[in-house]
């Protein structure tokens, strides 16, 4: 017999997860430190080809030391979330995959609502949703939604799941550093691995909706130059990588 959730929570005491338990401090402590572990498994397993997300994988997005990462998989494990295999790896049960994305669509569509109506800079807007995604109710992002008119995608171009329904990539995209010599394409997400890359690549005029060409590197430079407008900018390979694009139609 397989046990519950509910079950386990009562036999591990308050730090279990719960969903939306904010009534004890420990817990919801712990239940941020759940939702953060969980969404980044998700996003980490978007990027990945891979089936599992390793624990060096998921120490390095959050910044934390390996061996606390392998505690809480194991506890994340052991409450249903994951599951967790030691050199195998972590991937989402049906259950963590419910929190996880109902996290991501929290975020997407505060970072929005920052970028659209406060006007906050693109760079600003994912520390900001990082801290309100906890404390926003889902029937208050389900409102703060539909006052946006319901977006698909965030202001990285990332998709924005509607409610009940996993985030899927609907476009086919293509990284820019991958285009060919004077290939067309139109940026259509931005996955800047940090705020001072992010910043960088807006500064360019490198923004969801621009069209770029990609032109033949400088003799000697590892750079990656691209038709802005009407500028050539050179862009550091590893930039490039983490800009995603569609190929124009017919280019």
């Amino acid at each position: 017999m397989v046990e519950s959730t509910t079950s386990r929570c009562k036999r591990r005491g308050p730090p279990c997860y719960r969903m939306g338990d904010t009534t004890h401090p420990e817990t919801s402590m712990a239940s941020t430190a759940y939702e953060d572990y969980l969404k980044a498994i998700f996003k980490l397993a978007e990027q990945s080809p891979e089936p599992a997300v390793t624990t060096s994988a998921i120490a390095d997005r959050l910044g934390i030391a390996r061996a606390s990462v392998t505690a809480m998989l194991k506890r994340l494990h052991a409450d249903g979330l994951i599951h967790y295999a030691r050199y195998q790896g972590a991937m989402l049960t049906d259950a963590g995959w419910t929190i996880a994305v109902d996290m991501i669509r929290r975020h997407r569509v505060i970072e929005t609502f920052l970028a659209q109506d406060l006007g906050l800079p693109l760079d600003e807007v994912d520390a900001e949703a990082e801290i309100l995604e906890h404390a926003f109710s889902s029937r208050l992002i389900d409102r703060l939604w539909d006052h946006l008119g319901q977006p698909e995608f965030d202001p990285h171009g990332a998709p924005i799941p509607a409610p009940d329904e996993a985030p899927v990539e609907r476009r086919q995209m293509i990284a820019l550093s991958q285009l060919a010599i004077d290939e067309g394409a139109t940026v259509v997400r931005l996955a800047a691995a940090n705020a001072a890359d992010l910043r960088r690549l807006t500064q360019l005029g490198l923004l969801p909706g621009q069209f770029v060409r990609r032109r033949a590197s400088h003799p000697g430079s590892a750079d990656v130059v691209v038709t802005i407008g009407h500028q050539e900018r050179p862009l550091a390979s590893t930039l490039a990588e983490r800009v995603w694009t569609i190929r124009a139609a017919g280019d």
